[in-house]
């Protein structure tokens, strides 16, 4: 759904008139900060498959330290591979990688295997790998990246609809008071569900995540 249809369905629930512009009146802006709000809630409740994206870094010799650029700062790592050699790159505590990288021997070169996040570049995260490449190797982040905020009248929801009307429903509710309707009550129960029929749903294309395994 794009965001006027976002603001218009959660519109005609507190029974109100519909706008053809996000911005046409200032109860419509409210109800768009509202849309946002209960949208990164949904999004935070799971690692959804339509916010997966993966960030490919091409490492240049000698060089530790990338930006993740894109990822933004509501980012989740859930796996990072080096494509070259195929294999999987364990995330090291901070204290550890430091120790590496300060102590004696930390010239150490070749085909990273451990990476940590260490601070970021005009907001997106900065990651260290080590060993220190010593060639050209190409490491994929695969990484749960939430949208950001709708503003457009255009613009297109990402994740599930359904909760993010209620949950912002829920908020006009709040915001209004109770006025005959539906209550406050009755409104949020119906939130938890549909995020939790929707959690459930897309868990189904991923059900090998629900299962710990040790690699």
């Amino acid at each position: 759904m794009t965001y006027l249809q976002l603001i218009n369905a959660v519109l005609l629930r507190v029974r109100e008139d519909s706008v053809t512009d996000v911005d046409q009146s200032e109860y419509a802006q409210l109800i768009g900060a509202f849309i946002n709000e209960a949208k990164r809630e949904v999004e935070d409740s799971w690692d959804w498959i339509q916010l997966r994206q993966t960030i490919q870094v091409a490492t240049v010799a000698d060089t530790f330290r990338y930006t993740l650029t894109g990822a933004g700062n509501r980012f989740r790592i859930l796996q990072v591979i080096n494509d070259t050699d195929d294999t999987i790159l364990r995330k090291a505590p901070y204290k550890y990688m430091n120790r590496l990288f300060t102590a004696s021997g930390s010239t150490q070169t070749g085909s990273p295997d451990l990476y940590d996040i260490n601070g970021n570049t005009d907001g997106d995260p900065n990651v260290d790998l080590h060993p220190i490449p010593d060639a050209v190797y190409t490491i994929n982040f695969n990484m749960k990246i939430p949208q950001e905020d709708l503003s457009a009248s255009t613009d297109i929801l990402t994740v599930p609809s359904y909760p993010v009307i209620l949950g912002a429903y829920m908020r006009a509710l709040s915001e209004r008071g109770e006025d005959g309707g539906r209550s406050y009550t009755e409104i949020e129960r119906d939130y938890l569900k549909a995020l939790s029929d929707a959690i459930a749903l897309d868990a189904g294309n991923v059900p090998d995540e629900l299962i710990w395994e040790v690699y």
